[in-house]
């Protein structure tokens, strides 16, 4: 009797296990195939014509933000802006419903030795195999500098095609303030009916540029060249003040061959002018740290850095800003700078860094003498595009009467000169001192 009881308390136990086991088969069956649904489902790209519906691809737009992101700051040479940023709307015409995503606009300063297109087919190559693609690229100017342009953006499903929204635009421009080489970025090819040769700053590209047709003497106008970043040293000053033009000389305070400079640019009777550094919009890009004029500074501060900065360099007669664009775009802060500068009787030239800047207001109220860089020369490193940039300002000197450009204490911007200086002088242009063209 106990036996058969035994016997049919195992055969309910086993059955009651087998139950178990085909319902725990069953539940987990169900959770991978709904967990497979959920994946395909969450992973599978909008298609923006497939419902009537609006799509949000924000998230989309930030990933490929920081994708860009990562890839640029890697690079600790260059300097990564953002300037502007929107949330953008379009209509779906033929489901009634919206797309939103975010667009924004970089400029990446690459140093004056690196080509820009050179940098554009890097990053192209760095984000290939990605999710982000290349909408277009092409030459451009940011804030009256040479720039190449690189438009990106993210691509979504639209039935049997596909549909681009621009994310990102990015403007790549030489900054004279970055000395670092790249040595990684290789040289590209360029389409065919666009060559560029880039130029190594250590030797200059001698090859003879196409000539102004047609130029000689048929030009009427003054020019003012302000030669920026004397200081950092002494071998292309030279050349630039054999050249015998009238250039002003803006000289950096505290460097290794300050006062040296000083000395030269005097003993050839030019201009000497102090290169104020202030602060631009991201204090990260400080080239100066210990002697820029900030913004956050209060004005006993300002003024006192600023006559310091003065009187390092005993004779100049003049200054202009280096970097600042964040400084020339506050008022408090240049009428601060700009009362030293009156009390030592010295002008004032904007270098024009920033569209914002108030600079030239602020220095015309307070009766400073003053005038404002309207051409920024040799943001490329080729000898070729700073000739070309050459021909650019005599063109608007003669068609403003008079017209104050800036360019570097670089060996290519002092070998432009050497070669072409003559070539601008035949178009009728006469370059004079800074102080001629002063208001």
């Amino acid at each position: 009797m106990v036996q058969r009881k035994t016997t049919r308390r195992s055969k309910k136990s086993s059955s009651n296990r087998g139950f178990i086991f085909l319902f725990i088969t069953i539940l987990l069956a169900m959770t991978v195939a709904g967990g497979l649904y959920y994946a395909v489902t969450k992973n599978k790209a909008p298609d923006i014509l497939e419902k009537k519906q609006s799509f949000d691809l924000t998230d989309e737009s930030k990933e490929a933000h920081r994708l860009i992101d990562g890839i640029l700051l890697g690079r600790n040479n260059w300097q990564l802006q953002e300037i502007a940023r929107k949330t953008e709307n379009e209509n779906i015409e033929e489901t009634g419903g919206d797309v939103t995503w975010i667009s924004r606009q970089l400029t990446v300063g690459i140093p004056p030795s690196t080509d820009l297109f050179d940098a554009a087919t890097w990053l192209k190559g760095k984000i290939k195999n990605s999710d982000v693609s290349v909408i277009g690229e092409r030459e451009a100017s940011y804030q009256n500098r040479d720039a190449y342009r690189l438009d990106l953006g993210i691509t979504v499903k639209a039935g049997d095609g596909s549909k681009t929204y621009r994310t990102d635009t990015i403007y790549f421009y030489n900054n004279g303030n970055l000395t670092e080489p790249d040595k990684d970025i290789k040289k590209a090819e360029k389409p065919k009916e666009e060559p560029k040769k880039d130029v190594d700053k250590k030797q200059p590209d001698k090859k003879e540029p196409e000539k102004t047709p047609d130029a000689k003497g048929k030009y009427k106008g003054k020019m003012a060249v302000v030669i920026d970043d004397a200081g950092y040293s002494l071998e292309p000053l030279r050349t630039l003040l054999d050249t015998g033009y009238p250039f002003s000389y803006a000289i950096l305070p505290y460097k290794q061959f300050s006062s040296d400079s000083l000395h030269l640019i005097k003993s050839k009777g030019r201009v000497a002018m102090l290169h104020l550094p202030m602060e631009p919009m991201d204090r990260n890009q400080i080239s100066e740290p210990k002697n820029t004029v900030l913004t956050t500074m209060s004005e006993a501060d300002i003024q006192k850095m600023v006559a310091a900065a003065i009187d390092s360099l005993p004779g100049v007669t003049g200054v202009n800003n280096h970097q600042g664009s964040k400084a020339t775009s506050d008022e408090k802060t240049m009428r601060a700078a700009l009362k030293t500068i009156k009390a030592k009787k010295l002008f004032f030239v904007d270098s024009n860094t920033s569209g914002k800047t108030v600079a030239e207001r602020e220095a015309r109220k307070l009766g400073i003498r003053n005038g404002k860089n309207s051409l920024f020369l040799d943001n490329s490193s080729s000898v070729s595009d700073i000739y070309a940039q050459m021909r650019k300002a005599a063109e608007m000197a003669d068609r403003y009467g008079s017209i104050i450009v800036i360019c570097h204490v670089r060996p290519n911007t002092a070998e432009a000169w050497r070669l072409y200086g003559k070539e601008i002088e035949k178009t009728g242009i006469k370059i004079v001192p800074v102080t001629e063209l002063l208001k």
